[in-house]
């Protein structure tokens, strides 16, 4: 009978240093991830230019998440560019993709606020049409693309987004397009799917 009644205060105990115990993020702190599509509407040297691709990460306490996106250029963008000494038509071709950071304000709410900067690198380059799409030239470019927008909490695990941020990219370094010719304003539309740990 003592060995169960100081069992049951040793266990008391214990349950009350648990309950005194503090953490640095907190009892209720949560992890999730999600991913997804986005497209992207934009402009190349002055041009209505396309892009798709997606992202994803993990998501901490529904606010702040951290992940990986690419993205990939699908409108086409031609350039007479000499080739042996003759002007041939070449075909800019266009990917990046990198580290994908940003915060969500107050994530329970049907439609809320969302800040994200995706940053990373990829390559530009021209490439012959006709000829097997043999680049002739190529440009390593590095780009950010901060942006704000609007969540839509479709269901638990899938929310719609759009965005509108301002594409910056250097490292075009070549005599026949513009340094800042990818350089534009954009909107960006995509689906979530996932557990947000809202």
């Amino acid at each position: 009978m003592k060995k169960l009644y100081y069992l049951s205060l040793l266990s008391l105990a214990f349950i009350g240093m648990q309950a005194q115990t503090e953490t640095l993020l907190g009892s209720n702190f949560k992890v999730g991830g999600f991913g997804g599509p986005f497209f992207q509407f934009s402009s190349v040297d002055g041009n209505f230019a396309y892009y798709s691709g997606g992202g994803g990460g993990v998501i901490l306490d529904g606010k702040f998440f951290v992940g990986g996106f690419g993205m990939g250029l699908n409108t086409q963008h031609r350039y007479d560019i000499p080739y042996l000494g003759i002007p041939t038509e070449h075909e800019l071709e266009m990917g990046y993709g990198g580290l994908w950071l940003g915060y969500i304000y107050r994530p329970t709410k049907v439609v809320h606020l969302n800040f994200s900067l995706p940053i990373g690198g990829g390559s530009a380059s021209f490439d012959r049409v006709g000829d097997g799409f043999s680049a002739d030239i190529t440009d390593a470019i590095f780009v950010i693309n901060p942006n704000l927008g609007m969540e839509l909490n479709l269901t638990k695990w899938m929310k719609f987004t759009a965005n509108a941020g301002y594409l910056l990219a250097t490292g075009l370094d070549n005599d026949y397009i513009a340094s800042d010719a990818l350089n534009s304003p954009n909107l960006t539309l995509g689906f979530k799917f996932g557990y947000f740990a809202e």
